[in-house]
């Protein structure tokens, strides 16, 4: 199991449990944490056992992600640039 500290954007439960506050110290599997890290709710802290630190710099490499569009947010209008798609039985 590992280490995982809380971050200011973790809402009142984070991984199933209470939110004790920012920078308090959870210890999950990486299937509890996964989702949660996703959302940057939960900062990993065994960095060097995850395989994701840079040597030497103590830092974690982040790949840049593309923000939806304003249609996307809403639900409304394409989806992945497919326009006009149809569901099987839908009219």
């Amino acid at each position: 199991m590992k280490r995982y500290a809380i971050t200011d954007k973790a809402g009142r439960f984070v991984a199933g449990q209470t939110n004790t506050g920012v920078g308090s110290i959870l210890t999950l599997t990486d299937k509890q944490a996964e989702h949660e890290v996703r959302l940057a709710t939960l900062q990993p802290l065994d960095q060097a056992r995850s395989g994701k630190a840079v040597a030497g710099k103590g830092k974690t490499a982040t790949k840049p992600v593309a923000k939806p569009a304003a249609d996307d947010v809403t639900g409304e209008g394409t989806v992945a640039g497919i326009e006009n798609a149809k569901v099987d039985g839908a009219s």
